[in-house]
């Protein structure tokens, strides 16, 4: 796996503003994770809204061939993006790896993408090779739907991204089963 290089602190404040201005305008971006009894910063997750744009218009292929899948949201701020269907994601700090900090999140996620806010659809990408996330995405209820070639990822040839898609009837289905 690649590692990435360590943001600065420039970068971090780009990037705090813009997850704000999401939070102001569409409703919904990550959040930062703590442990409940240390309070020391687990990592971050959540969900986001995708941009409506030719990368993130590839997940079309893995969701229902229905209106709702293109509506655009209705703030074109920060940016032009889905309505009906977001992203949800996690990295945690290695130490914190293996106990359910990612399960935890994800299920958090969902609740609030089907329940608070109304989605349709929920996506997840990793690339092909993150067994962990994937093995969360399966955990949570989200099911593999295919593969994503990426250049975002892993270096200058890029790297296949695994998709897993939660649909809210199957939500609903499986929150009616007393999952």
């Amino acid at each position: 796996m690649v590692r990435q290089r360590k943001p600065s602190l420039a970068e971090m404040d780009h990037q705090a503003k813009a997850m704000g201005e999401s939070w102001r305008f569409q409703g919904v971006h990550k959040w930062m994770a703590y442990d409940r009894v240390s309070g020391e910063v687990v990592g971050r997750g959540g969900l986001s809204r995708t941009p409506v744009d030719e990368d993130w218009g590839r997940i079309y292929a893995y969701l229902p061939a229905e209106p709702w899948v293109r509506v655009a949201h209705e703030s074109r701020r920060p940016f032009l993006a889905h309505a009906n269907w977001l992203e949800i994601g996690w990295a945690l700090r290695h130490e914190f790896w293996g106990r359910g900090y990612a399960s935890e999140i994800g299920r958090a996620g969902l609740a609030f993408a089907f329940g608070d806010l109304g989605v349709q659809a929920v996506v997840s990408c990793t690339v092909r090779h993150n067994e962990r996330s994937r093995a969360v995405m399966e955990r949570i209820g989200m099911r593999y739907a295919g593969e994503l070639w990426s250049e975002k990822f892993e270096g200058p040839h890029g790297a296949p991204l695994a998709v897993c898609v939660l649909l809210r009837r199957d939500w609903n289905q499986s929150c009616a089963g007393g999952r």
